[in-house]
């Protein structure tokens, strides 16, 4: 009888707040763990190379944010919606290339579409 008031109640209820949990942790676990996945950081370095039109620096700072949103999409991809995703890794390539044509004001533009992308990201 134990056995099966576990079964029948504890268990989903249980796993119904696991899985609310999960859900609910995106604007957690957006949120740098180490120091490879500092991605905000890196963007709001990437504007100021881009204003000060370093492009050398800024290819490197790109590369770095790519490598950072792949970690982070790995920790997030169950509690954010998928478009979502995919809107900010657009926003990212984008900026790749406007670095390798280097055009500052396409960058800039999509620097502050992810920057909105990114507040809203978890919510």
């Amino acid at each position: 009888m134990k056995t099966r008031f576990w079964l029948l109640y504890v268990l989903p209820i249980c796993l119904i707040l696991v899985f609310v949990a999960i859900m609910a942790s995106g604007a957690l676990l957006k949120k740098p763990f180490g120091a490879d996945d500092r991605l905000l950081e890196s963007v709001q370095t990437l504007q100021k190379q881009v204003e000060g039109k370093k492009w050398t620096e800024a290819k490197s700072q790109i590369d770095y944010a790519m490598k950072a949103w792949d970690k982070i999409v790995n920790r997030i991809q169950f509690s954010v919606e998928r478009e979502t995703i995919y809107d900010i890794l657009g926003t990212l390539a984008r900026m790749k290339g406007g670095i390798a044509a280097e055009d500052d004001k396409a960058i800039m533009e999509e620097i502050y579409y992810f920057y909105v992308l990114w507040d809203n990201l978890g919510d």
